[in-house]
């Protein structure tokens, strides 16, 4: 009795009375799960669908080679798996299975009896135990398809998997891997629950967090160029694989379907991480050997208190020197706060600029541009005097990814009054045409797959703090000058990301603000943005699902 008085007086200080009565409440009556439970109502596919899928005849007609592992795999799973593969509505593939038990395998019978049942069934067998890489490599062997598609031996495929590859890849001129939305099944089956819906193709994430994880399909050209997997990485083995396919093409592509079901019992990292923490020992590892292999040496890489999600720490080189721009100016203890904040930090090369014109004011932008006109920095910091700079290394780490030639500008984590996030990421595209990701959430609150406290890629950043290299900032016209300050910086952000360049989220470099409502009203701003950048507005953000709601910013399924 006294650890649960404890664990909920732990609950009520980490989230506050409201949010803890309203999780309290979510967890009891199931509503998270009978939500996606509606979703899955309302996405499956009809038989109609499903018949005209068997039926429809593609210009391009790959074979897909889908390989998995075997090592005493219960029989139950084991023909779990293969029935979902037999009845995918896309049928020109081939299963290659290898068995890794050794001698006197239990599933000698059993694999033979599944090659009988289909022509498409073959399975491959070792003397000695295998351990997964091996094992998987083994199955490769067999394989003869135009593509791979990795599956663990006892997850289930969703029956139009292939079919939904299949049509990406004849959507697009050249497709080299695939990554699909997932989710997790229960031990028998009945259940389908924690989805993961994920963004597009985002390095820094990836390079955080393995988010591919399955469906994964890979283009035998790409593999042959990578090789198979490395044993020296196992536990962390895909990741490993992932990262080499990368950076050998740039033809990625994400469906956000959920494509795939992800076993969760006890032992598995899908449902208890704690079980296998030298997978993510392995994993670090794997996110470090690739930064050595694309000539990025000086980024370390450590582990984070959430298992399997990494944080690298890039190490500044040349000491270039940054110009901060103060604006929103006030003598008030705020200012003080700010600039002691400053005084702090680590890095010292910097010089510092003031602008005088207030927030409000309709010439703030002009004025900031004018003040990075005549700053020395190679890297422009724009800071409201509001905020403060916690810990003496936020300047660094905004710093050390901000001077990366992919990077366009570098945002922070912000909370209001130390215990509120304002800022963790802004996605675009949707309802209002912006949007904050985790607003209000409570500083101690887990967000959606620990998406705040993650380094990663996004559409946009907050303006009361980030940092952009004067470089880019130019050759992008720097702020517009007819829009209020929140829709100059996204439309800045935008900019930079027509040039390719990452709008990088990175949750190590802390601010606090001391003014959440700051009164600005952009409504006729947005509109300006809704008809400049109509792309995005008709396709959406690339870096947030269309199966996550465009109303709520805590990445609620949107049904």
């Amino acid at each position: 009795m006294n650890s649960k008085i404890k664990k909920m007086h732990t609950l009520f200080e980490d989230y506050g009375i409201k949010r803890s009565c309203v999780k309290i409440y979510k967890k009891i009556t199931h509503k998270e799960e009978r939500k996606y439970e509606k979703w899955i109502r309302e996405n499956e596919l009809s038989k109609e669908e499903i018949e005209m899928q068997k039926n429809r005849k593609f210009i391009k007609e790959p074979k897909f080679s889908i390989v998995i592992p075997l090592y005493k795999t219960p029989e139950k799973y084991l023909r779990e798996i293969v029935e979902s593969i037999l009845k995918q509505t896309y049928s020109n593939w081939e299963l290659c299975l290898s068995d890794g038990s050794g001698n006197n395998s239990p599933l000698t019978d059993i694999l033979e009896e599944l090659k009988e049942k289909d022509t498409r069934i073959k399975y491959i067998s070792s003397s000695e135990q295998l351990k997964i890489s091996d094992n998987t490599n083994l199955a490769l062997s067999i394989a003869t398809g135009d593509y791979i598609a990795f599956a663990d031996h006892d997850d289930l495929l969703e029956i139009n998997a292939l079919y939904e590859c299949a049509t990406l890849i004849n959507e697009k001129n050249t497709v080299d891997m695939i990554y699909s939305d997932e989710d997790k099944v229960s031990m028998n089956s009945g259940r389908y629950f924690e989805p993961h819906f994920k963004p597009d193709f985002n390095i820094d994430l990836l390079r955080s967090v393995n988010y591919f994880c399955h469906l994964v399909v890979v283009g035998r050209k790409v593999i042959e160029k990578v090789g198979g997997l490395n044993g020296d990485f196992d536990g962390a083995q895909d990741y490993d694989f992932v990262l080499r396919c990368i950076e050998n093409t740039k033809n990625i592509y994400h469906i956000p379907k959920v494509l795939y079901h992800w076993r969760a019992h006890i032992d598995s990292t899908a449902e208890n991480p704690e079980s296998k923490k030298y997978a993510f020992e392995a994993g670090k590892r794997a996110v470090q050997e690739h930064y050595k292999r694309i000539g990025m040496e000086h980024v370390e890489v450590s582990e984070t208190k959430y298992p399997g999600i990494y944080r690298s720490r890039y190490k500044i080189e040349n000491n270039p020197k940054v110009t901060i721009i103060l604006y929103n100016i006030r003598k008030d203890d705020r200012l003080k706060k700010c600039l002691e904040s400053l005084k702090k930090q680590s890095y010292k090369n910097c010089e510092i600029i003031t602008v005088k014109t207030n927030r409000n004011s309709i010439n703030l932008q002009k004025e900031k541009n004018r003040a990075s006109e005549s700053a020395k920095g190679e890297y422009l910091l724009f800071l409201d005097t509001n905020c403060e700079l916690i810990g003496k290394n936020s300047l660094e780490e905004m710093l050390g990814m901000c001077a990366r030639k992919s990077t366009g500008a570098v945002g922070c984590k912000i909370f209001y009054k130390k215990k509120l996030i304002e800022h963790a990421g802004v996605v675009t595209g949707v309802d209002d045409f912006y949007m904050n990701l985790f607003k209000n959430m409570r500083k101690a609150e887990n967000s959606y797959y620990n998406r705040s406290d993650t380094q990663m890629d996004y559409s946009a950043i907050s303006g009361l703090c980030f940092m952009v290299e004067k470089k880019a900032f130019e050759k992008v016209s720097r702020f517009d000058e007819k829009l209020k300050e929140k829709a100059s910086v996204i439309d800045l952000c935008l900019k930079l990301r027509s040039l390719n360049k990452l709008i990088v989220y990175n949750p190590y470099a802390v601010v606090y603000d001391s003014v959440q409502n700051r009164g600005e009203s952009i409504d006729e701003d947005l509109e300006i943005l809704k008809n400049r950048w109509k792309e995005i507005v008709n396709k959406g953000d690339p870096y947030y699902n269309q199966n996550l709601s465009s109303k709520y910013n805590d990445c609620q399924i949107k049904i």
